[in-house]
């Protein structure tokens, strides 16, 4: 079974997705873009008045065959999440941006188009945002190598505002491509006791899941405590 015939009979489904698997972890993933979508391409509700949609449901988008939408297209949809609680680091500047589904275009009209809902992280409601669909890709089996507590990345954001994570959670970390790092590599989680004085005590332990210029997204595979935003991740690195 390909992943593309996996991922759609999981959007069949009635019941909301949940983050069990890999690749729907890495689509329905939060990101945090270096600037503020421009959101051109929303969803602008539905039939009699709706305005929360699920898997299977159709919705009008507000674009259509002069915007370049064709049937068959597919989008993510997502939405900028209000964040007054993730700190600003020298380095990171968060914006805060919550994937909801991914829908697909089934009918066309000059300036609106109709898409049905293919899979939802969440539910979907009108005023979200499309960006175009790719893919998911699996990375690798975890590579090798010791934890680089010397040169450490930095948890900095959760989904939708969230501070905390456990296992089976996904968060962001402020380290990207542009920094050499690579989906499949492993992290020690660690934070240093007596408020920074103290030693550095091993909290759980990650995997990179994929990769953007600036951040990466993580999945929390392991905890002895809560995870927050502002603990450090020592990246694995084969020397």
């Amino acid at each position: 079974m390909t992943l593309w015939i996996a991922l759609t009979l999981l959007a069949q489904q009635p019941a909301i997705a949940g983050g069990a698997n890999v690749a729907e972890q890495i689509a329905c993933g939060p990101i945090s873009p270096s600037i503020p979508p421009s959101a051109g391409l929303r969803i602008a509700g539905g039939y009699e008045g709706r305005f929360m949609f699920g898997p299977g449901e159709p919705l009008i988008v507000n674009a259509g065959t002069r915007q370049g939408m064709q049937k068959g297209q597919m989008y993510f949809v997502r939405r900028v999440v209000r964040d007054m609680f993730t700190p600003v680091l020298p380095d990171f500047t968060p914006i805060s941006v919550h994937t909801a589904g991914w829908v697909t275009i089934v009918d066309t009209r000059d300036d609106q188009a109709v898409a049905q809902v293919t899979h939802a992280c969440d539910g979907i409601i009108a005023g979200d945002y499309l960006e175009p669909f790719t893919d998911p890709v699996i990375p690798p089996p975890a590579l090798g190598g010791a934890p680089d507590y010397d040169n450490p990345a930095r948890i900095v954001m959760a989904d939708q505002t969230m501070q905390t994570g456990s296992a089976g959670t996904v968060m962001l970390i402020n380290r990207g491509s542009d920094h050499g790092v690579r989906a499949g590599q492993v992290l020690t989680i660690f934070r240093y006791s007596l408020r920074g004085a103290g030693p550095a005590v091993d909290v759980g332990s990650a995997t990179i899941l994929s990769v953007r210029p600036g951040t990466s997204l993580v999945r929390i595979d392991a905890s002895k405590d809560a995870v927050y935003v502002g603990d450090l991740a020592a990246i694995h690195r084969i020397q």
